[in-house]
């Protein structure tokens, strides 16, 4: 992926992150994969573990957004180094 790429999905991305309805989104269904957890009863261990895989999914989505957008920050940097030794 170029550069231009990596920066315009870092952009992107950090758009997705601090948009309100995806932080909303992101937080009721953590909420409600909690509830029901809590609500599992203990010999549901096939449920509480299914549930769990599903707050990790959640949490992996979000982390990868969070690696897009620290990607992007660093193509910049770069950007900026190139262009500024191509002005040398």
């Amino acid at each position: 992926m170029s550069l231009n790429e990596d920066m315009d999905r870092g952009q992107k991305a950090a758009r997705l992150l601090s948009d309100p309805m995806l932080m909303d989104a992101r937080d009721n269904v953590a909420k409600a994969i909690h509830e029901a957890w809590e609500r599992a009863p203990i010999r549901d261990r096939d449920g509480a573990h299914e549930l769990r895989l599903m707050l990790k999914a959640l949490s992996d989505v979000w982390a990868l957004l969070e690696t897009t957008v620290a990607n992007g920050k660093l193509s910049a940097i770069e950007f900026d180094q190139l262009n500024r030794r191509a002005e040398k």
